[in-house]
């Protein structure tokens, strides 16, 4: 166990650990260099005999390099990497964005399809980028979105994506992902297509609507086989967002349009709609919130406490839903 006010490299001061998953913890930290806060994710080595410390540090480099192709607003962006013989595990020196999640938000009730397209732009801004340069994020969900005090969305927790130049890191036959935001095709074995993550932003932008997810079902076979149907009841408050969610979720991967299509079917929505450039987010200008989830509801800061808004986090969670988390914890809500 790390003590507070211990030193990383030289540099970075650990302030407050603000949440931990499978992968490791999350800590707030001060740069001594630089003079200003950051996020610093650490690695822990696995003690369950699902994998190895090796395969964990794989991950941490695998979600910094990622992190460092696609250079984005709407994508978390990473400061540095530590990751010398001086050090028992690599660390991801991150921004430390000032907001709440996704999920935090959307614990209040669903939005207003204005709002939701709006959103959506912004999110799908950051997977374009990302794909642009061979990343696919494979685990787009609301814990995985923060939202910034200005209300704009910031993608997070690249910590599965896949690399088109990089081998995989799982065992033949296993998804990573959050099963009920996990594309049909993928469950079927066809990996690579910027479609899927199309549709896991599709069901994102489903349940910030609607205000419930079409696939989430009483168990984890029972959700594994709605998403193997792929059977997505229509939507009744999406209102302008109807045409971009049934486009969006049609289970046969070619049939989705492209995520330039998508982009202008959202920009017409919000103009249509005449949506807010912004819109509240409740604690945003008192802390940072975080990503992932780990029994949201109980505290400030990371993976998905309902105090997001009154204490500073960031992300790298196992996030919210019915699976276990991608990275071993089991997910809350």
């Amino acid at each position: 166990m790390i003590s507070e006010r211990a030193v990383v490299d030289g540099r970075f001061e650990l302030l407050e650990p603000l949440g931990s998953g499978g992968m490791g913890t999350v800590w707030r930290a001060y740069d001594l260099a630089l003079h200003r806060e950051v996020a610093l994710k650490e690695v822990r080595a696995e003690t369950d005999g699902a994998g190895s410390p090796g395969v964990h540090r794989e991950r941490v480099l695998r979600e910094a390099r990622a992190l460092a192709r696609i250079g984005h607003p709407n994508v978390v962006a990473i400061h540095h990497i530590v990751d010398s013989s001086e050090v028992a595990h690599p660390w991801i020196v991150m921004e430390l964005v000032r907001g709440q999640s996704l999920a935090d938000h959307l614990m209040g009730g669903p939005m207003q399809p204005s709002q939701v397209a709006h959103l959506g732009r912004g999110i799908l801004a950051a997977l374009r980028a990302a794909h642009q340069v061979g990343v696919l994020h494979r685990d787009i969900k609301p814990a995985n979105v923060l939202l910034r005090e200005d209300g704009s969305p910031v993608l997070t927790d690249f910590g599965i994506a896949a690399l088109n130049d990089m081998t995989g890191l799982t065992s033949t036959g296993s998804v990573v992902g959050s099963l009920d935001y996990v594309a049909p095709e993928r469950l079927s074995g066809q990996e690579g297509h910027t479609a899927s993550d199309l549709w896991s932003l599709g069901l994102l932008l489903y349940f910030a609507v609607e205000g419930f997810h079409p696939m989430r079902r009483e168990s984890t076979v029972a959700t594994l086989a709605a998403v193997i149907r792929g059977e997505v009841p229509p939507p009744q408050r999406a209102g302008v967002l109807t045409a971009v969610l049934t486009a969006l979720l049609v289970p046969d991967p070619d049939r989705r349009p492209s995520a330039e299509q998508v982009d202008l079917m959202l920009a017409q929505a919000v103009g249509f709609a005449g949506a807010p450039t912004v819109f509240d987010v409740p604690g945003g200008g008192s802390g940072a919130a975080a990503s992932g989830g780990l029994g949201a509801g109980s505290g400030p800061g990371a993976f998905g406490g309902s105090g997001a808004g009154n204490g500073p986090g960031v992300f790298g969670g196992v996030g919210a839903g019915t699976d276990p988390g991608a990275f071993g914890g089991q997910g809350a809500g």
